[in-house]
């Protein structure tokens, strides 16, 4: 079992932020994905992704197509310093036949819930041993965040409250404010605006 640890804020100033993560961190490369979120019988949502992903490698760009399905158990926890972040448990696996999964939930009773896209550049930050994936998103309507995320085997609070304060600092190093902190889901936020 994977726990994610995740920080998102908004970002207001892009340009700023890639010239910030480019000086101090490995870029990866460029990543579109979208989401379908299931509502399914007895409070249970799942996702199914469709990624493609541009990676850069010997000088050329290679593209592959994915697709998964997540289940995560989502909490949010506030740390000593007020900073509200995500702790996920997050179970993801690969998925050869979407349809497959997708005509599965709808015999269970499910719905589709919402769908969420993302235009992603991402980068790998490595600090005081431990490696921070971040991603700079486009999620329309809601803008750009900068999402830094790390997954660990464990979630005890020792281990919660040092990738906290690396996530703090990287968003201090990029110019982005504790106060752009975004701690809703997108999911909520994309319930406030329909």
């Amino acid at each position: 079992m994977s726990f994610e640890i995740e920080l998102k804020a908004h970002v207001y100033n892009r340009k700023e932020v890639i010239e910030k993560l480019n000086s101090v961190a490995q870029y990866l490369g460029h990543t579109y994905k979208k989401d379908t979120y299931y509502h399914l019988p007895q409070n249970i949502t799942v996702r199914l992704r469709n990624q493609i992903e541009d990676t850069f490698m010997q000088n050329q760009t290679v593209s592959k197509t994915n697709n998964y399905f997540t289940y995560k158990k989502k909490e949010t926890k506030v740390c000593e310093n007020g900073t509200e972040i995500e702790v996920n448990i997050e179970n993801e696996t690969f998925v050869e036949n979407p349809a497959a999964l997708e005509q599965l939930f709808f015999d269970l009773g499910g719905k589709i819930a919402y769908t969420k896209e993302k235009d992603v550049e991402h980068w790998n930050y490595t600090t005081q041993n431990e490696t921070l994936h971040a991603e700079l998103c486009t999620v329309p309507p809601l803008g750009d965040f900068l999402e830094i995320e790390v997954v660990k085997e464990v979630q005890d609070e020792q281990t919660v409250q040092k990738i906290t304060k690396l996530q703090e600092q990287l968003l201090s190093d990029c110019n982005i404010p504790l106060s752009q902190i975004e701690p809703k889901y997108y999911s909520q936020m994309l319930k406030e605006i329909n």
